[in-house]
């Protein structure tokens, strides 16, 4: 008898522990729980759940023209395909979705710097109006997106599925990104033939081929910080590489014309920073990094130029220094939690001393998820986080992020707006359709309101 309750007990707990694990792969590839990204099982989704995804869901959820989108020869970063007049239709607008009594007609978040119209037109837009528009003085658009991992499934599928067509993880989205006057990114990762580049998906060691630069130029990227934690990543090779892959990743950027900021060949280098002029207004950018102290560089050795307390004094001194070079200073981080949705007290304190120095727009990433977005009374706004763009993490809050919009009047912010994107196929970018839109957007509304009032 006790040998029949012993066996019972066993097989119920084995059926018990099934159904446990079955729970937690399940929560993780369809629930959107950052509680359970940040303790770490992403990495289980992404393993146990690409199988599923790739032969299962992503057929049923992928629009038809995924891999056949109608595009271009690549074309030099600096030279954007669609007009400056050309009306921008590619965003979803509110008008595709059911206006209810109960549901405001806009998501307009100005704080207190300029009250919403009365009568707002209907958008999905997620904007905050700045400053007044000088009289004849034309519009200067900058894009700003998340995360792009130039290595493990993004390179894989270009090298497997499409005949070597790195353009591919942009073909949705690039005709939107030419059309910027300056189109910014955040590169995730090494670009570099030291090593092949990392598989897809079990690996954290993020390393692309050197080709990736034609996505990049093809998507119209003027410039792109390297200060990350994944700078130095070499692949089969391990990390460091005698800072090879790092060095690699800047020469292939700047030979396709695109200008890497935020690492260098020493720490002078790291910091300096890039400057791009757009019809007279001059537009310093400056990259930095709190995650990966590894990879920061020093004195006489390449890396990237760090973000932290001890490094704070010297980011502070070089926003001044670019302001005076400058009528408008960038600063790109690399910083936060990864998958918290809420900017640590670290990330705020350093966002607004890095304000208080000239510093118009901090936009940053590395938390795979978006965060909140905040803008001071001085005009100055902070994005936090845009979460991931050219990416291969599963869990849903991972596939979705925002490119962010400013548009400057001379040297002055007049608004801002985010663009939400849903991440197809482990790769591939496009406009998030106006459901989801919503909700991302909503998401980082209830976020923002819950910063402090400056």
């Amino acid at each position: 008898m006790s040998d029949t309750v012993s066996t019972y007990s066993g097989w119920l707990f084995l059926c018990a522990l099934l159904v446990y694990g079955f729970f937690q792969i399940y929560s993780l590839v369809f629930a959107d729980d950052p509680n359970r990204l940040r303790k770490g099982y992403a990495n289980l989704a992404l393993v146990f759940g690409f199988a599923f995804t790739f032969w299962v869901r992503v057929p049923n959820e992928t629009p038809k023209n995924s891999f056949n989108f109608p595009i271009d020869p690549p074309a030099h970063s600096p030279a954007p395909i669609l007009p400056r007049e050309a009306p921008n239709t590619y965003f979803p607008t509110s008008s595709l979705l059911p206006q209810t009594p109960n549901s405001p007609p806009t998501l307009f978040f100005t704080g207190d710097l300029n009250p919403a119209p009365a009568d707002p037109p209907p958008t999905l837009f997620f904007t905050g109006d700045i400053n007044p528009a000088p009289p004849n003085s034309p519009p200067i658009r900058l894009l700003f997106t998340g995360d792009i991992n130039p290595g493990r499934c993004p390179a894989q599928i270009a090298l497997a599925l499409v005949n070597d067509d790195f353009t591919l993880p942009y073909q949705a989205v690039a005709d939107e990104l030419r059309a910027a006057d300056i189109t910014i990114g955040s590169l995730d990762g090494s670009i570099s033939d030291k090593s092949p580049p990392s598989p897809c998906p079990q690996t954290m060691n993020l390393i692309g081929p050197s080709r990736t630069v034609e996505g990049l130029q093809f998507a119209g990227f003027d410039v792109i910080t390297v200060a990350t934690n994944h700078a130095k990543d070499c692949g089969a090779l391990g990390w460091g590489c005698d800072n090879q892959s790092l060095l690699d990743t800047l020469r292939y950027l700047s030979e396709a014309g695109i200008q890497p900021v935020g690492a260098g060949e020493s720490l002078a280098s790291a910091r300096a920073p890039v400057i791009v002029e757009r019809q007279g207004v001059r537009f310093a950018f400056l990259g930095v990094t709190e995650v990966g102290p590894e990879t920061w560089a020093s004195q006489s050795l390449p890396g990237t130029a760090p973000l932290s307390d001890e490094a704070l004094p010297a980011i502070i001194a070089d926003i001044a220094a670019a302001r005076a070079e400058a009528d408008v200073v960038v600063v790109l981080t690399q910083w936060g939690i990864e998958y918290e949705t809420a900017p640590t007290p670290d990330q705020m304190r350093w966002a607004g001393e890095m304000t208080a120095a000239g510093a118009t727009l901090i936009v940053g990433n590395h938390p795979h998820v978006v965060q909140a977005v905040e803008t001071f009374h001085g005009g100055q706004v902070v994005a936090y986080a845009l979460g991931n763009f050219v990416f291969d993490q599963h869990p849903r809050l991972a596939r979705q992020g925002v490119v962010f919009e400013a548009v400057f009047q001379g040297g002055a912010l007049e608004r801002w707006e985010l663009h939400p994107i849903h991440i197809y196929n482990f790769h591939q970018p496009r406009w998030a359709e106006p459901g989801e839109a919503v909700a991302i957007l909503t998401r980082i509304e209830a976020a923002s309101a819950e910063l402090p009032d400056r």
